[in-house]
Formats: C-alpha cells, sequence, structure tokens
C-alpha cells in the first residue's frame, strides 16, 4: 500500500469543459489508490502523527460510508484494530457484501450494530483507543485540510486563474468549512444529508465564526441522502462521458446539480473539488439497477 502520493505528491488539478463552461477539478480522488478523498485529509493528522498508546480506532455511521471505508485503511497501515458503530445492516448487504462495506470488512473491521451508536462509539475513548467523529468531522480535520488550501493556492497561482471560486458538496460540512478558513478565494459548498439548517449546525460545532462560513447553495429540489433518482443518475453518466471523470453517485450528483443550477449567476471560474468516494458506487449502481432495471 503505497502513500508517497497522499504524504509527498499534490493531488492533480485538471481543466475541464462542461456545457461550454470551463471548470477546473482538483483531483484528490487521486491522491491514493488505497487512501484518497476528503477523507484522506480530513484522516491525515492521525496517519502522519505518531500515537504510542494507542491500540484501536472506534467509530459510526452509516452501513456504506466513505469514512468508515477509509478509516479501515488508515487502521490497517496503523495497525490498529478497528470497530465500526451502525445502526441498521440490510439483510441482503450481509448476505452479499459490496462497495465500502465490503472493502472495509476486507480490511478488519469489527462491526456492531447499535441503535445508539454514537452514544456507545463514543463511550469506548480511553487511553488506548481513539474515537473518530461521524464522516471525521473533529479539530484533527484542519490538518490535511490545511495542506489542501495550500495546493490549492498554488494550483491557482500556476495557471493564473483569474476570479476563482471553490464548491464542493458537503456531508458533514468540515473540508468546505476548513477550506473556507484558509483560502481567501470564495468557498461555496451545499448540503446532501440533511437540509441546509442542518449544515449550519454541522459548521457550528467546529466554528462560532459565522463570517468564515462557506456559502451555501440551494435549490427547490430536495433529495433524500443516498436514494437513487433517475435524474442524478443520468447526469452523472453524462459527466463521466464528457469529461471523462467517475464521480461519487451520493455527493457529487447533488453537488453538480446544484452547482450548474447557480453556476450562470455566480462570476468567476470554478474549481470543483472531486472527494473522492468512488468505492462506493459498486453498491449505490447496484441499487439503481435494483430500482431501474
Amino acid at each position: 500500500m503505497a502513500l508517497s502520493s497522499m504524504r509527498y505528491k499534490n493531488s492533480p488539478f485538471e481543466p475541464r469543459v462542461y456545457r461550454g463552461k470551463e471548470f477546473y477539478i482538483k483531483r484528490d480522488d487521486l491522491l491514493d489508490k488505497d487512501f484518497s478523498g476528503n477523507k484522506a485529509r480530513k484522516f491525515y493528522y492521525f496517519l502522519k502523527n505518531d500515537f504510542p498508546t494507542i491500540k484501536r480506532v472506534v467509530s459510526y455511521g452509516s452501513n456504506q460510508s466513505n469514512a468508515m471505508y477509509s478509516l479501515s485503511v488508515l487502521a490497517k497501515l496503523k495497525s490498529w484494530e478497528f470497530v465500526y458503530f451502525c445502526d441498521h445492516i440490510p439483510k441482503l448487504l450481509k448476505e452479499n457484501p459490496i462497495g465500502n462495506f465490503k472493502y472495509a470488512l476486507l480490511n478488519g473491521m469489527k462491526l456492531i450494530e447499535s441503535k445508539d451508536r454514537a452514544k456507545e462509539a463514543n463511550e469506548l475513548k480511553s487511553k488506548t483507543t481513539l474515537v473518530i467523529q461521524e464522516g471525521g468531522r473533529q479539530a484533527e480535520a484542519k490538518f490535511g485540510i490545511e495542506l489542501l488550501a495550500n495546493e490549492l493556492k498554488q494550483d491557482i497561482k500556476k495557471h493564473n486563474i483569474k476570479n476563482p471560486y471553490i464548491f464542493l458538496p458537503s456531508g458533514t460540512g468540515t473540508t468546505a468549512l476548513y477550506l473556507s478558513v484558509f483560502l481567501d478565494c470564495r468557498v461555496f459548498t451545499c448540503s446532501t444529508v440533511g437540509g441546509d439548517e442542518y449544515l449550519k449546525d454541522q459548521f457550528l460545532e467546529l466554528e462560532k465564526d459565522e463570517s468564515l462560513f462557506p456559502k451555501i447553495l440551494s435549490s427547490k429540489k430536495k433529495y433524500h441522502y443516498a436514494k437513487p433518482y433517475l435524474e442524478l443518475y443520468e447526469l452523472w453518466y453524462e459527466l463521466k462521458k464528457e469529461m471523462g471523470v467517475e464521480f461519487d453517485l451520493i455527493y457529487d450528483t447533488v453537488g453538480w446539480q446544484k452547482l450548474l443550477l447557480h453556476a450562470n449567476s455566480i462570476k468567476g471560474t470554478p474549481i470543483y473539488i472531486h472527494q473522492g468516494g468512488i468505492k462506493g458506487n459498486e453498491s449505490m449502481l447496484a441499487r439503481y439497477e435494483r430500482k431501474f432495471p
């Protein structure tokens, strides 16, 4: 498992044209074969530093979480036990593991089903157990996201981009928030898990100065998290065909839908942060096939 790309090499920064508009894509999906995307940035602090007393890492979240898979990689690299709490594992998934769930299990994840997953996970915190909040929403994420911000400054300067702005979809909003803190240019995001107020509440968990918050792009159309929508699949397919880039089927499709809705009204050149999560497409594509055979 090579980590040289994550430790020493910036992720690619690529120009693209889509629907007649110029975009730049920050390819954090290509940071490393196993440890990539925004979760690699969020967890880089734990990868980079030594924790001599830690023997186990514990977290919680959904059964196809990108963070779950990335933590399984981190734990394997650090020779830690990895325990993950999830409120429900469908029988079909148990019998036929797929996507992030499958690969996290292959990395040695120990799974516990719990209706009170956050409480039970946090109760295990000790001198030998590190607890990571759902989706990596914690202050240590600053460490890797600041590196991303510095890379973006270099990319913008190298490509001589005038009036740039950053866009990325949010789950917990941690990456968008800290990019907004560390960058001088505008940062836009959108909610994908809950509504806009939920996302603001997530920001407030980490930062009380609302002037530092990224701007949230909204739309009247609401999407239930991780539910298959034919229009989002069609957008994902078109993006892949036109740009030659595979995006995440859950976060990126909603992100692109909202960015395209607002792009003509925002002055400047958009820079889209590709946050990885491609392994999760395996399970989402299976869900699409079942719903739209």
